[in-house]
């Protein structure tokens, strides 16, 4: 399988088994997105708005703003349904993970998970031709269902939101390396995607050329060995995002 093949193919089973679950698992009945709308309520729905803004996400948007403090987050996170819902999604995306890309901790899968969110984030991974020929004209993620990216920029932080969130509760130095990498490709495919497409105001030194891919991949392979810093990174571009300035 080429690169391109496996990158498609992450993608691909991560959203089908979330926004596109009534196409590709109706069996989950949305349990790992928003829910079907009636027996199923979705895990999301305890962590990202929807119809409501949960509270555990409003303090963290509040912290990386520093306008908010770690211990009103980690009080959020004492929910024990939220709890719960991060702990099942994480363990799902880390099995995920594992059989598309291997060990977190190996320095050569790091580089091509990074490969894989600069494709992504700059929107340049094959056309997601069949999923598209299954989406009705009158759906609404028609307009989306074609490619592999990812359009709304807050969703950025909603995956780095979760994964912080998850690492406070991860059990073992697997899952905290695996966070650690997630969480570098969040902060190199936000750069990227806001330098090359413009959806919002970056760091001034990230510009859509070859001289910035090289400085987020230096960068984001520092970050994929400490999580720390790559959510340091993840909660400076969110304040960016919001204030215009770091």
């Amino acid at each position: 399988m080429t690169a391109d093949a496996r990158y498609v193919a992450w993608f691909h089973e991560l959203d089908a088994w979330t926004e596109y679950w009534d196409v590709y698992h109706p069996e989950s009945r949305g349990r790992y997105y928003f829910g079907d709308g009636n027996s199923e309520p979705g895990l999301l729905t305890k962590l990202l708005p929807y119809r409501v803004r949960p509270p555990v996400f409003t303090a963290w948007t509040r912290m990386a703003v520093r306008s908010g403090s770690v211990d009103a987050f980690l009080n959020e996170l004492a929910d024990d349904e939220v709890r719960a819902a991060l702990l099942e999604i994480d363990d799902f995306v880390g099995r995920l993970f594992e059989k598309h890309f291997g060990n977190a901790s190996d320095a050569a899968v790091q580089r091509d998970y990074l490969e894989a969110m600069f494709r992504f984030a700059t929107d340049t991974l094959p056309p997601a031709t069949e999923r598209d020929s299954r989406i009705d004209p009158s759906d609404l993620r028609k307009a989306t269902a074609g490619r592999h990216a990812l359009d709304n920029d807050i969703m950025w932080f909603a995956w780095g939101f979760e994964l912080e969130a998850a690492h406070i509760l991860a059990r073992s130095a697997e899952t905290q390396a695996r966070h650690a990498l997630l969480m570098a490709g969040v902060a190199l495919g936000c750069a990227a995607d806001f330098a090359w497409r413009g959806h919002r105001r970056t760091r001034p030194e990230y510009r859509p050329d070859e001289a910035t891919r090289a400085l987020l991949f230096e960068r984001g392979m520092r970050w994929a060995c400490d999580f720390n810093a790559a959510a340091g990174e993840v909660h400076a571009l969110y304040r960016i995002r919001e204030w215009f300035d770091e």
